[in-house]
């Protein structure tokens, strides 16, 4: 049986490399840049003027100035400033020949196209040439999340298509002959799928795609048959069935589709019968069938696998501190490495956590307001309310 830091070496010892692909900015929010994206241009591509107001030599700034012609943004005075003469300009136009400083027009009055400057010690007020950026130099740097900032600033520099990872495309194939769907009333033993809707909503949070979603009974063959069906994808989650009981499929399933499997359980409360199997480039996961299994397994493997696809960061999940909420309910002792879900809320300034009241890992509805993971050690060891800890907060 793997532990858990055993099982994430695993998983990144066998991901592949995703192809980077070049996307309009349009759909690049929320991807990672996978190469330098350079300036291509200086900024300001030109000496601009940082205000409205006129621009002349320094050196005729005691004298009255006869006003020669306009520089404003877009269109540039095509002649040269001489001693007391001067252009008006306004904020970001560019600078005219022979001009070296530029008044505001607040220190300057004017009568018809003569102009007199009230203040004589006064900054340039230019914008040089490249004082923001250089051509060639990297102005967002690989690695980075593209935000709206990130966008802007590629946009500046002329970049409409910056490199990203493909997204990842993920199957997901759901085993049980006794579940329905959600929109269905069940019947005697059957039960509502909840798994579908969970890892759909997790993957999209996550940044991958649901490639393709299907269901499969309690059968080998014929879950064989639907899982060969599947859409194209880098990634098969497999839901149920992931133990070694009679009607537990999906490791034979796995062998049967040609895969190898490199873990078959971990030292994980809940989770512990979590698969994982190689085929090529292709990965995938048997996961526990409850739901709460699900969760924990895809907030310690499966989005950090997700997000080291897109980034390159082969990152696991960050450890933060905090402390346990006062009167809270605390999860019961178990000598495997218990990862419980929780509610971490910012309190004074500092992360107060609440362990979720699950009555069992097939207990959906006790997830509810969970947003993070907190490991409970194995016993001796023992947790009290208002003690500090080390959590996970979960995207």
């Amino acid at each position: 049986m793997f532990s858990t830091a055993e099982a994430w070496q695993a998983i990144l010892a066998h991901a592949p490399r995703l192809e980077t692909i070049p996307v309009p900015l349009v759909a690049a929010l929320g991807r990672t840049l996978r190469v330098d994206a350079r300036a291509d241009l200086d900024s300001p591509p030109f000496d601009a003027s940082a205000m409205d107001g006129y621009a002349l030599q320094r050196a005729s700034l005691a004298a009255s100035l006869r006003v020669v012609g306009e520089s404003q943004a877009g269109r540039h005075f095509p002649g040269t400033v001489g001693p007391g003469e001067c252009v008006r300009i306004f904020t970001g136009a560019p600078i005219p020949a022979g001009a070296d400083c530029v008044v505001k027009q607040e220190d300057a009055s004017r009568e018809q196209d003569l102009i007199r400057v009230q203040r004589t010690g006064v900054p340039d007020y230019i914008r040089r040439r490249g004082e923001n950026r250089r051509a060639g130099e990297v102005i967002v740097p690989a690695g980075t999340r593209l935000g709206p900032p990130e966008l802007a600033a590629l946009a500046s520099a002329g970049l409409t298509r910056p490199e990203v990872a493909r997204t990842p495309l993920c199957a997901h194939l759901v085993t049980g002959t006794e579940l329905v769907s959600p929109d269905q009333t069940p019947i005697g033993a059957q039960i509502r799928d909840s798994n579908s809707t969970l890892i759909a909503a997790l993957l999209q949070q996550t940044g991958a795609e649901l490639a393709g979603l299907a269901h499969a009974r309690d059968d080998l063959a014929g879950a064989r048959i639907v899982a060969e069906a599947l859409p194209p994808h880098d990634i098969l989650l497999i839901s149920g069935g992931a133990s070694v009981g009679d009607h537990d499929i999906a490791r034979p399933l796995l062998a049967a589709l040609g895969y190898t499997l490199h873990f078959q359980a971990v030292n994980l409360r809940p989770g512990k019968p979590l698969v994982f199997a190689s085929r090529g480039h292709q990965l995938a996961f048997a996961i526990p069938g409850n739901p709460v299994s699900h969760w924990v397994v895809f907030q310690l493997f499966i989005g950090p696998l997700l997000r080291h696809l897109q980034t390159g960061r082969a990152a696991a999940p960050e450890l933060l501190t905090g402390r346990l909420a006062a009167g809270c309910r605390l999860p019961p002792p178990d000598s495997r490495h218990t990862f419980w879900p929780c509610r971490a809320a910012l309190s004074g300034g500092a992360y107060e956590l609440t362990p979720l009241p699950l009555a069992s890992s097939g207990d959906s509805s006790g997830l509810v307001g969970a947003n993070a993971l907190l490991p409970v050690p194995p016993p001796p060891a023992s947790l009290a309310a208002g003690q500090s800890v080390e959590f996970i907060l979960c995207p």
